[in-house]
């Protein structure tokens, strides 16, 4: 593996998400009950579990007292539920599959009397209801989401299109989510109506819920994981949250955050309890533009923040890569960027913040552009490093034409990856780029990213000197000439107060072609003191 300009790695962008990055899984506890099939789990709101059973036809209630240790069967008459919730009065909704029916199972008669809600369903698989008692069904055989109202009424249906949606769950503000297990997608079916994807990476998405921030947690079956979608930044952000399930088909959150996963494989009910993330990791630089045929290589450091050592440690594609992608990765120097060890190899990394610096290199077969590649960082027993856009993902694109190939890197005034901006004031940052491919006239443009931030961002070119050489603007076009090296200075306003959360508050300084082809990116945490 070759690198044409031999970079140092900079730690900053990782170094400024410590303790600030979003959390993963530290501890999971089994339920103490055993089941046959559990492929659905709910909770109410006294804490007690709801559980259906596919392969023997039950609904059944965990109790929360005495530790879980008591199952009591619930209504009958069921043939393979796979979906459940429960209403703020307790009243239990099944999706009863081979039925094709949506059942209730009413609390005020003690779980016994079972009605069945609406019509035209065929084979559904997942259920979900809102504070309102409005039922919202996954409808699989329709390949279509509807709505049942409360007390009953016409059946509604929200969205259609779907490539088999195997669950659904509706957050505080009506938007609906749904895992697409046929598409390994989670799309958002709005309140205000449109239907959006969310996140990305998922391998069959199976069970969805939301918290009570809006987070969105995924029971991923094939990745045999559970994966949180954050909120903050417009869903973006996925982190595998709890790993080493067996086919989990379904989640579900309680109020203190807890996730309880139906872990069908294993045929038990698990809780865990989020924590720290043990594993970090940056890159640098961020983005790469090549032709196809040549490599796109970047830096990269994993960062083991636990107290363990950790082995296995290794760097590869994250799930549902472009076509005829492939990654490599090789040890090197952190301090000379000398290759070390052997390619492909993983490593131990020490714990107490033991690190490892890599050189990753891509190769395309075809050509494409992916802003925001996640790449998987893990190491054995621990989940994998938070996949942060703008600290351990990468803007790539392979053409078939020779291409600009912009590197590009930011400096702080700390040199911390951070940049302080009180409440109505300023501040600034420099970007130094160089250009390893071919001539293109570029637009370099300031923007937050998919995150709203109370800040105004302008950009102007400097000289030698450190100067702006026009007035700043929030966007400038240069011709970017091979091998040319130019200088940027960012300034930004802040209009209001912005909380450190590197994980979605950032600049970003990305260099465009005129249709919008990304050729470089790099960026920097904000933050109002």
């Amino acid at each position: 593996m070759t690198f044409s300009a031999r970079l140092p790695l900079a730690l900053a962008a990782i170094a400024c998400c410590a303790g600030s990055l979003p959390a993963a899984a530290q501890s999971v506890v089994t339920l103490g009950v055993s089941f046959t099939t559990p492929s659905g789990v709910a909770l109410d709101s006294n804490g007690n579990v709801f559980v259906v059973d596919q392969n023997t036809n039950t609904v059944q209630e965990v109790t929360a007292a005495g530790a879980y240790v008591t199952a009591i069967p619930l209504g009958s008459g069921f043939d393979f539920p796979q979906g459940i919730a429960v209403d703020g009065a307790g009243n239990v909704f099944v999706a009863d599959t081979l039925n094709s029916a949506v059942k209730e199972i009413t609390v005020a008669s003690g779980y016994k009397t079972v009605n069945s809600l609406g019509s035209g369903f065929s084979f559904p698989q997942g259920v979900a209801v809102d504070a309102a008692g409005d039922v919202f069904v996954a409808d699989t055989g329709n390949n279509a989401v509807k709505e049942i109202p409360a007390g009953g009424g016409t059946v509604t249906t929200l969205s259609a299109g779907f490539n088999t949606p195997s669950a659904v769950a509706v957050d505080k503000s009506g938007n609906v989510f749904v895992a697409v297990q046929g598409s390994n997608e989670v799309e958002e079916i709005l309140a205000g109506g449109g239907v959006v994807p969310i996140g990305n990476g998922f391998e069959s998405p199976a069970g969805v819920a939301v918290d009570a921030n809006g987070n969105v947690f995924v029971a991923a079956q094939g990745g045999n994981e559970v994966d949180e979608v954050l909120a903050a930044g417009g869903f973006t952000t996925v982190n595998t949250v709890g790993s080493g399930f067996n086919s989990p088909e379904g989640v579900a959150i309680d109020a203190a955050g807890d996730v309880f996963v139906a872990d069908t494989g294993n045929k038990v009910i698990k809780e865990f309890v989020p924590g720290t993330l043990p594993l970090l990791a940056s890159v640098l630089p961020g983005s790469r533009s090549v032709q196809t045929g040549a490599p796109a290589t970047i830096f990269a450091t994993i960062i083991n923040t636990g107290t363990a050592a950790l082995s296995n440690c290794r760097v590869a594609l994250a799930a549902l890569p472009p076509a005829g992608l492939t990654l490599s990765y090789q040890t090197t120097n952190a301090a000379t960027n000398a290759l070390s060890g052997t390619a492909n190899t993983p490593v131990t990394i020490a714990g107490n913040n033991g690190s490892q610096s890599f050189v990753v290199s891509f190769q395309g077969k075809d050509a494409f552009e992916q802003v925001g590649l996640p790449i998987d960082f893990s190491c054995s027993s621990a989940p994998p490093a938070a996949s942060v856009t703008g600290v351990d993902t990468v803007d790539l694109a392979f053409s078939g034409t020779p291409t600009a190939d912009i590197i590009a890197l930011s400096a702080t005034a700390t040199n911390n990856g951070i940049v302080d901006v009180p409440e109505g004031k300023t501040g600034a940052f420099a970007v130094a780029s160089t250009n390893l491919g071919a001539t293109t006239p570029i637009t370099v443009s300031v923007d937050t990213g998919t995150a709203s931030l109370p800040v105004t961002a302008t950009i102007c070119q400097t000289s030698a000197t450190g100067q702006c050489q026009a007035a700043p603007t929030p966007s400038l076009s240069v011709n970017f000439a091979g091998g040319a090296t130019p200088t940027f200075s960012i300034f930004l306003q802040s209009n209001g107060t912005i909380a450190l959360a590197p994980a979605t508050a950032r600049i970003f300084v990305r260099f465009e072609d005129a249709n919008g082809g990304v050729h470089g990116s790099t960026s920097v945490a904000i933050e109002s003191n």
